[in-house]
Parts: structure tokens; sequence; C-alpha cells
């Protein structure tokens, strides 16, 4: 049987018919050689304010407790500092920021615990909280606090036992909000590639358009073996603000083909798109890694960055691009990417009036995180982003996401 597509890449059925029946690729690994479009989640900030708790009474009743706050979101852990008095009515009024992400599935688990010795620490109340309820904030105003009851932490509060039921319960204050008015950092700010605020209100009118022609690569390396012969079934991944997108597996080729074409919408000039190559280790077949490792995750081959301040507008650029990649001997070219590349402006007083203002929304500056903070929410938002796009079908897995938003 011959089919033939009539049609471009904006046809629907272009993911299914490209390559589909012409490569020898069996069962599952037949999806994992389309071309696939993805975008990532949308991100918060969650600020936790924990103020004070009242009534806070420690197992051992003959001894005041010296508490602190745990807050869990995902896979997220943050503490307050310790209460500096040993009382029942604590204080800390202390900020927690976590990442989270549309649609919200964590819940903001908070403990109250007592250190009891320096290597023992006990439950006495906790509470969870859906993230849902929170304020959604789009800009630096005061949000209102709000009592919650405690849960009796321990034996009968767990297993549904009334019997001992108190007639009062510990209560914890908190101020709680997400914050929208902050871009999500994800990637390294040196190679940003978006940096409008969560929320959409706050967002500008686009300047411009990124058209990328992902046309070919040429003298790529042999990535794996099979059937004792080197071989490489390469893909492309391009990364651009929340856009992502992967083209089709080129089976066994050192100078694979392409010809997709993709766009984005430009709100910044100050950014860069990324483009890697990747060697398709999930075809379902034989094939060995070159490195002699037993792993499945696909091969990094190369990867190229461009800074859109540095195209012209409306010019197209038509260029080879070497890959490289750093190794443990040092940087080595893995081959050549070849692209086709336009900026059009659609505006160009917005342009020029973006240069006068700083690069981030200006929440970062009224209110700024701590170098620490940054670093590590900037780790928590890429793994929330690997795993969530993890789960698409086919998925983008997390070595590619990875290799994507890595500084080097």
């Amino acid at each position: 049987m011959l089919a033939v597509l009539m049609g471009t890449q904006a046809d629907e059925a272009f993911p299914e018919a490209w390559h589909t029946d012409a490569a020898s690729v069996q069962g599952e690994g037949v999806c994992n050689i389309r071309s696939k479009v993805f975008v990532s989640p949308k991100l918060w900030y969650l600020r936790v304010n924990v103020i004070e708790a009242q009534d806070v009474e420690p197992h051992d009743r003959s001894q005041l407790p010296q508490a602190f706050v745990k807050a869990k979101v995902g896979n997220q852990i943050l503490k307050t500092k310790l209460c500096p008095q040993k009382t029942i009515n604590l204080m800390w009024n202390g900020d927690l920021i976590f990442v989270a992400a549309e649609p919200f599935e964590e819940q903001l688990y908070l403990t109250v615990e007592n250190k009891v010795t320096p290597a023992k620490e006990e439950v006495m109340g906790r509470i969870i909280l859906p993230l849902h309820i929170f304020e959604r904030r789009l800009d630096h105003r005061p949000v209102h606090s709000k009592w919650f009851n405690l849960e009796k932490f321990g034996f009968g509060a767990l297993e549904g036992d009334k019997r001992h039921e108190l007639k009062f319960s510990s209560r914890i204050h908190l101020r709680v909000c997400l914050e929208g008015a902050y871009h999500v950092l994800d990637e390294s700010t040196m190679y940003i590639s978006d940096q409008r605020p969560t929320a959409r209100q706050l967002w500008k009118k686009p300047i411009g358009i990124l058209e990328v022609g992902i046309l070919s690569a040429q003298g790529l390396q042999p990535m794996k073996t099979k059937e004792g012969r080197g071989t490489t079934d390469a893909y492309c991944v391009a990364k651009y603000g929340q856009k992502w997108v992967r083209t089709g597996t080129i089976i066994e080729s050192f100078n694979p083909k392409w010809n997709e074409q993709y766009t984005w919408e430009v709100y910044d000039p100050c950014t860069v798109i990324t483009l890697g190559v990747l060697d398709n280790c999930h075809l379902g077949g034989s094939e060995k890694p070159a490195s002699g490792s037993g792993g499945k995750n696909d091969s990094r081959i190369g990867k190229v960055r461009i800074r859109l301040s540095t195209l012209e507008t409306d010019k197209i650029y038509t260029n080879s691009y070497p890959l490289l990649i750093l190794q443990t001997s040092g940087l080595k070219k893995m081959g050549e990417l070849q692209l086709a590349v336009r900026f059009t402006c659609l505006s160009l007083a917005n342009m020029i009036y973006l240069y006068w203002h700083p690069l981030l929304p200006k929440m970062h500056y009224l209110r700024p995180f701590t170098v620490n903070q940054l670093d590590s929410l900037t780790y928590q938002a890429m793994n929330i982003v690997a795993v969530r796009l993890g789960r698409a079908e086919p998925p983008l897995r997390k070595e590619v996401v990875e290799h994507e938003k890595k500084q080097s």
C-alpha cells in the first residue's frame, strides 16, 4: 500500500504521516519518532508567611516547647527558624517560598514540631491545605492573614478516636498567597527565553514573531551500535518561552534532514532560543549506547543558542551552527545543525521601549529573593517542568529538558 501526504507541516496529519511507515520501528517506538509540540506548565511562586501559633502543647506538658514549622509542597520541604522563646504561644513571622504548577495537584502540608533534643523532634499539630484556596496577588499589596485550626497529631487523632477530644484547638496564623507578578525562573538568567510574569493580566503585547526552520544536520557522530555498526537516530528539540517543539526522528542517518518550521511570539528581544540535537534511544530495538552504558536515556549530541538581540529584523539567516558538547576531555564538536531563522518585528516603538526597562518584572526588584533562594527555586522549577513534560504522550523526557536548560 502506498500513502502520500499532500499538504504542509501545518496539517494535523503531518506528525502521523511523516516517516511513520518509512522507518524500521516497531511497537511503541513508532510514537517516539513523531514530531510534537509541548507547552510548559504555568508556574507560580507560593509565599507562605508563618506568623504565629497559639495553644500548642507538647506531649510532655511539664516542659515548654521549642518549636518550628515545617512546610512541604510536593518534594519541596522548608522550615522556619526555632521560636526564640519557649512558650505555648509561638512567634516566627518568617517567609517560606515554594514553586507550584497549574493544575495544582500538590497540597500545602504544615506541621508544628517541637525540638525535644538535637536529634529528636516531635509533631505537635498539623494542617493540610489545597493550593487553589489561596489568593493570587498581582502586585506588592498586603494579603489578609488567616487563622487555621491545627489537627492534633498522635494516637486517636489519626485513628478517628474521639474519646480524648479536647474542647479547644491549637491554631496557626498564616498569610499565604500565589505570587502572579514574578516571573518564575526555570532556566539560567544568562540564557533566559521568557521574562513575562506569571499572571496573564500583566503581559504586554508581543513585539515580534520568531520563525525557525530546522533543516538538517551534517557530520553527526555515531552514538550507539546496532548489529555491530555505529548508528545515530537523531531528532532536534527547540525551546523558547513556554513552547517546546520536537522534530521527528530520522532513523540511522549521520546527515538527517527534518525540514520542519515552527514559530514563536516574542515579548522581549533580550532572550535566547535553545536548540538541542539528541539521539533517540527509545525505538524498541536492540541498540546499545556507544559509551557502553546500559542506560536508556536519550544521548546528548550537542546544542545551539541564538540570542534574538543579535538578529536584524525581517532578515532570513540560513547558517550552519556547530553542535558542541562539554565532555570530561573538553569541548567537542559533534556535527553541525543547519537552521533558517527570521525575526519579524511587529512594533519597533514597543521594542525600543523594552530596552529602557529592567530585564525581569518589577516585583523582582521591589521584593527580591536572596541568591540562595533563587538558585533553589530555579532548580525546583526545572524539576517540576521536567516531571510534567515527562507525562505527555509521547513524553519529553527528563534528560531532554535538562539538556535544554543547563547552562553548559
